[in-house]
């Protein structure tokens, strides 16, 4: 799925209720800019748990932990 200017991926079991979105910025005036949605939990980019060859070896629990290392829990905002 894309929404513009982001690619969206929405996972199925076992990472079902995981959304990533991940934004193409080439260059510095882009990253100042962009300011990502409200909806946008946690920045993963430097994250290597959320590339993709270890997200599809990844459990539902492994994939929430990340954002729990951060302070997030599932359904909270």
């Amino acid at each position: 799925m894309s929404v513009p200017p982001s690619g969206i991926d929405v996972f199925e079991p076992p990472l079902h209720g995981s959304v990533l979105a991940e934004v193409e910025i080439t260059g510095d005036d882009e990253v100042r800019a962009f300011v990502p949605s409200p909806e946008c939990l946690a920045e993963v980019t430097d994250d290597a748990r959320f590339t993709g060859g270890k997200l599809v070896r990844a459990s539902r629990s492994e994939v929430l932990a990340g954002p729990a290392d951060c302070g997030i829990r599932p359904g909270s905002s």
